[in-house]
């Protein structure tokens, strides 16, 4: 299979969250300008995330994100400044299969987002349905040293496909909801109750 099986997904996904924000931002509710984050391309075995108008550096920073190919699984990276201050560059989660992570990362790093900067009235936030219920059907949990070396931490695993794991810096069993998702229903669920949805088509997604 196809490594970065998925990619075209989260680029379908990017697109139309680029025109929800822009839908938003044109009728006066979105917080910040839009989009939040420019076309993503790969560079040899990392693919680079970059910031949009809505996630332009200010006073107290920026944070780039980008998703690097390993030899055994993803990771999400992040660098940036904060205060002043350089972050370098680190991973806070990793995925067994592309697929996951472009899912994980369009879910908390776009639709989330979005959703958090609506206004003049907040939208639920949609995370928020998933915690405190144990993990998603299908999944199960052990505890293992994260593959920064990071210990106490958890591998999440589907119990039928153990290629598909995910660890991330806290503990996370929502994560696993996102991930039993199709692409479409990802995306219509963090769309769910945002101005103007209707109007904006949803693309078609490789798993319909």
């Amino acid at each position: 299979m196809d490594k970065w099986s998925g990619l075209p997904d989260l680029l379908s996904s990017f697109e139309y969250w680029s025109a929800v924000q822009t839908a938003l931002a044109d009728e006066g509710h979105l917080e910040s300008a839009a989009p939040l984050y420019g076309h993503p391309y790969l560079d040899n075995g990392r693919l680079i995330i970059p910031r949009g108008p809505g996630m332009a550096e200010d006073s107290d920073g920026y944070t780039d994100y980008s998703i690097v190919e390993e030899p055994t699984l993803f990771s999400v990276r992040l660098s940036g400044r904060s205060r002043g201050a350089q972050i370098p560059e680190t991973a806070n989660a990793w995925f067994g299969t592309f697929d996951d992570v472009a899912k994980y990362f369009t879910a908390r790093r776009v639709a989330a987002p979005t959703r958090s900067r609506v206004q003049p009235d907040r939208v639920e936030s949609i995370n928020t349905r998933w915690l405190d219920r144990s993990l998603a059907p299908g999944w199960d949990q052990v505890d293992e040293p994260d593959p920064g070396g990071f210990s106490p931490a958890t591998r999440y695993f589907r119990s039928d496909q153990p290629e598909r794991f995910y660890f991330t810096v806290n503990t996370d069993s929502a994560t696993s909801f996102v991930l039993n998702l199709s692409w479409r229903e990802l995306n219509s669920t963090f769309s769910e109750g945002l101005s103007g949805i209707e109007r904006i088509p949803m693309p078609k997604f490789s798993d319909d």
